[in-house]
């Protein structure tokens, strides 16, 4: 697990920088709903570079015709490769620290978990909730077309606030009617309706998670930040977006009122001020304020820039994802000016001085083991050509390896050039493994 987030770690850091540097001037030219959506990226990238991809178990050459090749010879020529001393001293060394990095990584994770659970548990019991049947709050839900969101009153808050996830609450002040004027509330109520509609509630969780697995980011939590940020921009675009200027200064003064009478949230929890205190109170609600000042602006060319924020965003989702993978699947791209015709493989020739490919330490840290199958062809004066791989199992750990020890092999001169010659080098651990199997197809047909 350690390895795999390791190897993940610099993607991730490029995605996150990346998006924490262009998201707000993309906010300034674009619509906040379209740069949140962004973030989707994130996660369907770390999908991307974890997905085990059609091609990566696929040679150039085809099954029948690598059985073609071998059916002209009597023996294709199989060696062992094992870790040499040095690696396996390295492992012992390796494998303690693996273990400790290892250990601290699921403490880690396991109390940030604990403490956001613990923290969400201790703070819905301490709202102390009634839940409300009739009102006019229960109207506009309902005229909204939400069937599934319960109402409630608490004496704990300020500002409404969204809990829970199967059974998700809309938790309202018992002075909320008090504190805010009537367009105020139908403004507030609005935004939360607009957290529960788009799923928000789960969106963080998904978020947390990943903030979990990588909270040994420093960029991870900024990211975070940024996105629960950003998440309340695009519900403030989304409440306002037919609104009149004077609703626009309604809603900004109730955003004021709420950042200076709200107490900090749990984490989690979604509110209508929710990420003044944990993002800086007063710089994030005058960033909101000036977010709302914007969108007259936006919006009055809106069918210009509504097409221009379309395209950027495709583009820029299609090349973040088709840049992953080609990156996963750039060694399959091979000129097929290179698939020359099957000739005959000459037989009975063995190397006079074969170097041992060494063992990938990656590889003998995982304790992976595997096989390659390389076509090659031996000149005149005894030296290695052409050497191409045709199958790997499992694919491209142990091809870099083979091919540069294949290369350095000298066979006794003769007259004749031997081409398309077989040779499979299997990468095992130890001796004592059990012996790979072929990478030729073979089938056996009986009468």
């Amino acid at each position: 697990m350690i390895s795999a987030l390791v190897n993940s770690l610099l993607p991730l850091t490029v995605l996150l920088s990346l998006m924490l540097l262009i998201r707000q001037p993309l906010r300034k030219s674009i619509d906040a709903n379209t740069v949140y959506n962004l973030w989707l990226v994130i996660p369907l990238s770390l999908v991307l570079y974890f997905l085990p991809l059609p091609w990566q178990n696929l040679s150039w050459l085809s099954m029948s015709e690598l059985t073609a090749i071998e059916s002209h010879n009597s023996l294709m020529q199989r060696y062992l490769v094992t870790p040499s001393q040095s690696i396996s001293q390295q492992l012992s060394i390796d494998n303690l620290l693996g273990l400790w990095l290892s250990s601290t990584w699921v403490l880690g994770f396991t109390l940030l978990i604990s403490y956001w659970s613990v923290s969400q548990y201790n703070y819905r019991r301490a709202l102390k909730l009634t839940f409300l049947t009739d009102g006019k709050h229960q109207q506009q839900i309902a005229e909204s077309g939400i069937t599934k969101l319960m109402l409630a009153q608490s004496s704990h808050i300020h500002s409404p606030i969204l809990i829970g996830l199967f059974k998700q609450v809309l938790v309202i002040p018992e002075d909320f009617e008090t504190l805010y004027s009537t367009e105020q509330q139908q403004l507030i109520i609005s935004h939360e309706m607009c957290h529960f509609s788009q799923h928000h509630m789960w969106t963080n969780q998904l978020a947390l998670m990943l903030l979990a697995l990588f909270w040994f980011n420093p960029l991870a939590w900024r990211a975070y930040a940024a996105f629960r940020q950003d998440q309340e921009h695009s519900c403030d675009q989304v409440v306002l977006a037919r609104k009149h200027t004077q609703s626009r200064i309604q809603y900004c003064k109730a955003l004021v009122l709420a950042a200076e009478t709200s107490p900090p949230n749990a984490f989690t929890l979604l509110s209508f001020k929710n990420s003044f205190k944990q993002n800086g109170e007063q710089h994030f609600m005058f960033n909101r304020i000036e977010q709302i000042k914007q969108m007259s602006k936006a919006f009055s060319a809106k069918s210009t820039i509504a097409k221009v924020a379309k395209l950027s965003l495709v583009t820029l989702v299609s090349s973040s994802l088709l840049a992953g993978v080609s990156y996963a699947g750039h060694q399959l791209h091979q000129d097929e000016s290179k698939k020359g015709s099957i000739q005959k493989v000459v037989n009975g020739l063995s190397p006079t001085i074969r170097i041992e490919p060494k063992y990938p330490v990656t590889a003998a840290k995982a304790g992976t083991e595997g096989s390659v199958v390389l076509m090659f062809n031996v000149e005149a004066d005894g030296s290695v050509s052409h050497v191409e791989v045709i199958n790997g199992k499992p694919a491209y750990i142990f091809d870099k390896s083979a091919v540069t020890a294949l290369k350095q092999w000298r066979y006794n001169a003769t007259d004749t050039i031997h081409t398309n010659l077989l040779v499979q080098l299997d990468f095992v651990m130890s001796e004592s493994s059990a012996m790979p199997e072929s990478l030729i197809e073979r089938i056996k047909v009986s009468q």
